[in-house]
């Protein structure tokens, strides 16, 4: 009979996205055998699609107050510029930033409406008011009729983020099939004793651990499917967003806003590997356009270009359209959560970050709560998983799209 091969740790991480290796730095770093377990590419759901905003949650209060969203984020950017200066809980001093500040800007109708609201912002450090001299590129064509705003939120390289959080982790990182509801075992009081790796080379493994936390987005799901836990649950918040190659000089990182509590688009920039410019667009646009074919969502944002940068010609622009599944926790009415959401039950947890920059605040959470637990060894057994690779890394998703290597992408000309 064969022997089942085991593995023990004190941590296991599924998920590899931002949430999960943020997260393995951290207990890691803390004195903690933590490991994770990846059955797709790194970053390659939810993070890879991201726009790598650092945000302290101002687009929450563009209604003219702040709510409970922007309260739960607002310290993000400087947690993370202390992290990209070296001197944050985690050294991120080699990750690129794309940009050191977000602009807002307003089209002629709208910058009275809000300037009032902007005002009371600039007084508190959060909204600068810019000089026309001091506009960036693009808002300096004669035909610009709005205003222009600086925002203390950082850009980043996210696929940049995603190898420098790997590069010293590598040892603690393993490619495995997708795991099943199956494939957990569970005692009669609840915990989860086991999970098993399925491998083509050696057969199954059975890794056992004292904590075992789920950041693996819809992966999450399978803990539902196990337990039939109704706090287990997981909504998806869909958008459909938009990629745009063309060749304007601008490196644009900016919202432009309208009248509702969302700015009407959102655009950072970056360069694909021919060295085009690529505009990635979010904000309404995405938000609203969830209902229309790729082929619309493409027509509508090039009507909405036109009309925000009526001097420039986007007829040369490929456009390319797909949807996003914003995977969290269950909320009532399926409303956006205002911060991260963590759920622990027994010895495991499932954990969504929300956004991107929510990421450092959900691992400073976790670590509180495995404070008070006997979950630090710091001694792992890992022989069974040394034949595993590492995961791959996610392709920018731009590469992707205009590639036509992402399901359910329309490149629209």
């Amino acid at each position: 009979m064969t022997q089942l091969k085991r593995v023990e740790a004190d941590i296991v991480i599924i998920g590899g996205g931002i949430a999960g290796l943020w997260l393995l730095n951290r207990l890691r770093q803390q004195g903690y055998a933590a490991i994770l377990l990846e059955s797709g590419t790194l970053g390659g759901e939810q993070t890879h699609k991201a726009q790598g905003i650092i945000h302290g949650g101002l687009k929450y209060a563009l209604q003219g107050a702040l709510t409970s969203a922007t309260t739960a984020i607002a310290d993000m950017p400087a947690l993370w510029s202390a992290c990209l200066a070296g001197d944050g809980v985690l050294d991120l001093h080699a990750v690129p930033v794309l940009s050191k500040q977000q602009y807002l800007w307003t089209t002629g109708g709208v910058g009275s409406k809000v300037a009032g609201f902007f005002a009371g912002l600039a007084l508190r450090g959060q909204v600068h008011a810019l000089a026309r001299a001091a506009y960036p590129d693009i808002f300096q064509h004669a035909k610009f009729r709005g205003e222009v705003y600086a925002l203390d939120e950082q850009v980043l390289d996210v696929h940049a983020l995603i190898r420098e959080l790997v590069c010293s982790q590598q040892d603690a990182i393993f490619r495995i099939n997708p795991l099943t509801a199956a494939d957990l075992h569970f005692n009669a009081a609840g915990e989860l004793d086991a999970l098993d790796v399925n491998t083509c080379l050696t057969g199954t493994i059975n890794i056992c651990a004292k904590k075992y936390i789920f950041a693996a987005g819809r992966g999450n799901d399978i803990l539902f499917a196990a337990r039939h836990n109704l706090r287990l649950q997981s909504q998806r918040r869909p958008l459909h967003m938009v990629v745009v190659k063309h060749d304007f000089p601008y490196e644009l990182y900016a919202h432009c806003l309208g009248l509702g509590a969302t700015p009407r688009m959102t655009i950072t920039t970056h360069h694909s590997l021919e060295g085009k410019t690529i505009w990635y667009i979010g904000g309404q646009l995405a938000e609203g356009g969830v209902s229309r074919s790729a082929a619309a969502q493409c027509a509508v944002a090039r009507a909405e270009l036109a009309e925000v940068f009526p001097w420039l010609d986007f007829s040369a622009a490929q456009f390319a359209a797909f949807k996003v599944d914003r995977v969290e926790a269950q909320q009532p009415g399926s409303k956006r959560p205002d911060s991260f959401s963590l759920i622990e039950e027994k010895n495991y947890f499932a954990a969504w970050p929300t956004k991107l920059a929510l990421a450092p605040l959900l691992a400073e959470a976790i670590l509180a709560r495995l404070a008070d637990s006997d979950s630090r060894s710091g001694k792992a057994d890992l022989r069974e998983l040394r034949h595993l690779p590492v995961p791959a890394f996610a392709q920018p998703v731009w590469e992707q799209v205009f590639g036509m290597k992402e399901e359910g992408v329309v490149l629209c000309k």
